[in-house]
C-alpha cells in the first residue's frame, strides 16, 4: 500500500516535466538547428540538432517509470539489515519517501538544467 502523501509528492516530478515541456514547445521554434552539446564544465563538446532537447525529458519519464516500480513494490529490495516486522511498514514508507525525493532531485537535474544556455536565452 502505497501512502496517499508519497502519490502526492510523487507528482511533483511530473508537473516539473510538463512544465518544462510546455516551455520547450513554446520556444523550439526559436531555437536554432544546430546546437551546442556539452559534456562536463562547460566546454563545448559538439554539436547537434535541437531534437536532443527532448532527450533528457524522455530519459527522465524512463527512470521515474523505473523509480516507481521500486516504489509499488518496496517489500522486492534487498535490505542489508534485518527488519522486525513490526518497523516493516515505517522502513518501507521512509524507503519511498527517498525515492520520491531522489526523483524530485533527477528530474530537476535532467530537464530544465539539461540544456539551459540553449532553451534559456
Amino acid at each position: 500500500m502505497i501512502p496517499k502523501y508519497i502519490k502526492l509528492l510523487f507528482c511533483i516530478p511530473f508537473v516539473i516535466i510538463i512544465c518544462y515541456s510546455l516551455y520547450l514547445c513554446t520556444v523550439y521554434s526559436s531555437i536554432p538547428d544546430t546546437i551546442t552539446i556539452h559534456g562536463y564544465g562547460s566546454m563545448k563538446d559538439n554539436y547537434g540538432s535541437k531534437i536532443f532537447l527532448v532527450f533528457p525529458v524522455l530519459m527522465n519519464l524512463a527512470v521515474l517509470l523505473f523509480i516507481w516500480l521500486i516504489i509499488r513494490r518496496p517489500d522486492k529490495i534487498k535490505f542489508t539489515f534485518e527488519i522486525n516486522e513490526e518497523e516493516r511498514e515505517k522502513i518501507y514508507h521512509i524507503t519511498q519517501l527517498a525515492l520520491v525525493i531522489i526523483s524530485i532531485f533527477v528530474t530537476i537535474m535532467m530537464t530544465p538544467l539539461s540544456f539551459a544556455d540553449v532553451v534559456f536565452k
